[in-house]
């Protein structure tokens, strides 16, 4: 009996411990080229936002740019949920280099792993501050 109980213990605590392991929504990964004008960018990252507009909901996805690509799943990013997004590109010449692009619109990404190349265009390039020039 005494041992009886110590097995339902331990699967017990086993359910609730693994139970705990995949709580909270699933994030996906996304990855593919970034590009600015036709040209890779060479520094950035990518922000993959749910579009509340289009009643989505869910993980915000983050995937820094290296050299024209971008890995939700790499050590410097983080997965995200699907469906319509609101993606927000930022591209730098370098690390703490100047700005490249500043774009932001709108998908509707698939609710599974996959790959979407992200084209920047020309007119999505960083604006120069108001005022003289120096």
């Amino acid at each position: 009996m005494r041992l009886s109980r110590m097995v339902v213990g331990v699967l017990v605590l086993g359910a609730v411990l693994g139970c705990g392991a995949d709580s909270g929504p699933k994030r996906l990964r996304l990855h593919g080229k970034a590009t600015f004008d036709g040209q890779p960018i060479p520094f950035g990252e990518v922000v993959f936002t749910p579009d509340g507009t289009k009643q989505n909901s869910g993980s915000q996805g983050i995937a820094a740019i290296r050299d024209g690509r971008y890995d939700t799943s790499s050590s410097e990013g983080k997965g995200f949920a699907g469906g319509p997004t609101v993606i927000r590109v930022t591209g730098l010449t370098g690390p703490a280099g100047k700005p490249l692009c500043e774009y932001e619109y709108r998908a509707d990404l698939p609710r599974q792993d996959g790959e979407h190349d992200i084209e920047v265009p020309k007119k999505g390039g960083a604006k120069k501050p108001a005022g003289p020039e120096i």
